[in-house]
């Protein structure tokens, strides 16, 4: 019995467990740390009875930057068609730039990587990185209301990629290339933007016609025309998916899509998926419809998750809807337009928390999925009494939202994680430096002195801060992308990862990810302290050599586990560039 073991003996078990862990021969979870499956909360599989699917970038993995660069051109396109100068079909796309999960401000027309709660940590303008001088020039207190809607605007999908570069190379173009404009930092309207002659246009304009571009050119384009002609240009076809599937199907599992996209365009790309000589049991060739027990197409996400769109019946044959709206029991094998999730849970019989949904949209697929129908208001009947009552005392409420209705396992789709762990176990010597820095901040801001023993020298602290900035920066630098990390800005989470960790319950970088393991794996979430909880006395670090800060060496790097007195290096606001000339990449000042 579990209970009576003592802790020695469960220490035993646990050191046994790490050991084969750590032998990739004895564990089939134990590979490449790219390809694992990351848990923000414990889901076990064993009580999931439907597992959903998004389709565009979940199930389908689109080649990078091929794809990014057919959406992109194809947007510059209809920025001409609508008036723009025929000079920006010159525009190329740089695959090395954009980065989701930024903020776009449409009143001064900058891009911004910030944290969770709006303070901004790099910013761009254009191509130009700004320096923490320009930056505080413009926010004052380096921060911006994230939910403040009528200027912010978050590009949260992959799909906002052609998006987020284009809005960087408009802003360049018309400023930079001698075209005739003039920046303004305000106009009439409170927003900035730029001027030749009479003609004004804002950066919120710009904002505008490109993001009215991209959704016409995904609803009335020919962008999925072209990826459909060109399939093996565009579409990566993975041996695996079929494989995933089947597994899940195998032990239990009903399976089913939900996507925004139209019926002829899923038959396509999910026919080519698909499309192998055998099944995945090694028996004759399936059809994809074969592996799905529903498919949802014309989802309207994030409306699915909310109130919602009529669901109607899609005729196979000529991919038209049917006339009237479906309200009986979802058939095995009918594709279906619209609908919700409430609608879903309501014909097919199924709990909130029997259902696994994957998807890679943060907010359409997974933010959405749990805040609304984690908490779903329902309205009860009021007795008649209390009518009349109310009608003497206002202060009655007639209407009482009550109970708990349903909430979604979700798993989120980060394509991005397999760069991000290359990095990131790459850079971890600099992540120590920042940890190191931060101690001997925490340190010296608390007790003002130095250290009493080894006679070692206290570096003074606009040299720590400066080390801070230097690290920092290096840990950018060490990204792909010239924004740095989707996750991170030095020791500082962004934005994008505290609502990956906060809405999802599991992550990784593909759906397919999940045959590695035992359909009935208990997905275990790592437990979780208080800062008051925690013990400051725990190991402290040694450093090697650290930037800007000269004397301080010492023995093989240990990684610190707390700060002292609940300090956290994250509430450190450490500028990427400080008005002294610390560059963030001296050599991209402009894409050429």
């Amino acid at each position: 019995m579990a209970e009576s073991l003592t802790d020695d003996e469960l220490v035993t078990i646990v050191d046994s467990y790490k050991r084969k862990k750590l032998n990739p021969t004895s564990s089939k979870t134990a590979d490449d740390r790219d390809l694992r499956v990351y848990v923000n909360r414990s889901v076990s599989m064993e009580r999931i009875k439907y597992i959903g699917f998004d389709m565009d970038y979940t199930l389908v993995e689109y080649k990078s930057p091929e794809y990014e660069m057919l959406c992109f051109d194809m947007v510059v396109k209809r920025l001409i068609s609508i008036g723009y100068p025929p000079e920006i079909a010159g525009l190329k796309y740089d695959p090395t730039f954009p980065l989701r999960g930024l903020f776009f401000d449409k009143q001064y027309g900058n891009l911004l990587k910030a944290d969770q709660f709006g303070n901004i940590l790099s910013c761009f303008h254009g191509f130009k990185s700004l320096t923490s001088a320009e930056i505080r020039r413009q926010y004052p207190n380096k921060y911006v209301q994230p939910t403040d809607e009528r200027r912010i605007h978050i590009l949260y999908t992959l799909f906002q990629l052609p998006e987020i570069y284009l809005l960087a190379a408009l802003v360049d173009f018309f400023e930079n290339k001698n075209r005739g404009y003039t920046r303004i930092e305000q106009s009439p309207d409170t927003h900035g933007g730029v001027q030749c002659g009479d003609v004004l246009i804002t950066y919120q304009m710009i904002w505008w016609d490109v993001r009215t571009s991209v959704d016409w050119l995904h609803v009335y384009g020919d962008v999925k025309e072209k990826t459909v002609k060109n399939l093996e240009r565009y579409v990566v076809k993975d041996p695996r998916l079929p494989l995933c599937i089947h597994k899940l199907r195998s032990s239990g599992m009903k399976t089913f899509i939900a996507t925004n996209s139209d019926y002829r365009y899923t038959q396509k790309i999910m026919t080519h998926l698909f499309d192998y000589p055998e099944g995945p049991d090694g028996g004759p060739h399936r059809r994809w419809r074969e592996y799905f027990d529903h498919v949802i197409v014309d989802a309207k996400k994030p409306r699915f998750f909310e109130e919602g769109s009529m669901l109607r019946e899609v005729d196979e044959d000529t991919a038209s809807l049917k006339l009237g709206v479906f309200t009986g029991a979802l058939k095995p094998g009918q594709v279906y337009s619209g609908g919700s999730s409430g609608a879903f849970c309501k014909y097919t019989g199924a709990k909130g928390k029997e259902i696994l949904y994957v998807g890679d949209h943060i907010f359409g697929d997974v933010i959405k999925a749990k805040k609304e129908q984690a908490w779903r208001q329902v309205f009860l009947p009021v007795p008649a009494s209390i009518v009349a009552l109310s009608s003497q005392d206002h202060s009655v409420k007639l209407i009482r939202p009550v109970c708990l209705f349903f909430t979604l396992r979700t798993f989120l789709v980060l394509p991005e994680l397999k760069k991000e762990v290359k990095v990131w176990e790459s850079t971890q010597s600099l992540f120590l430096r920042l940890q190191n820095l931060a101690y001997i901040l925490a340190e010296v801001y608390g007790s003002g002195s130095g250290p009493t023993d080894g006679g070692v020298k206290l570096p003074d602290m606009n040299s720590l801060r400066r080390a801070l900035k230097v690290t920092s920066q290096e840990m950018e630098d060490s990204y792909p992308s010239r924004l740095g990390s989707l996750l991170r800005c030095g020791s500082r989470l962004t934005h994008f990862a505290i609502m990956a960790n906060r809405f999802a319950d599991l992550y990784s970088s593909s759906c397919v990810n999940l045959m590695r393991y035992p359909s009935n794996y208990l997905f275990t979430a790592p437990h979780q302290l208080m800062v008051h909880e925690t013990n400051p006395s725990d190991s402290l670090p040694i450093s090697p050599a650290l930037p800007g800060t000269p004397g301080l060496t010492g023995k093989r790097p240990r990684m610190l586990t707390k700060l002292p007195r609940g300090m956290s290096i994250v509430d450190h606001d450490v500028d990427l560039e400080d008005d002294n000339g610390i560059r963030k990449r001296s050599s991209h000042d402009e894409v050429p």
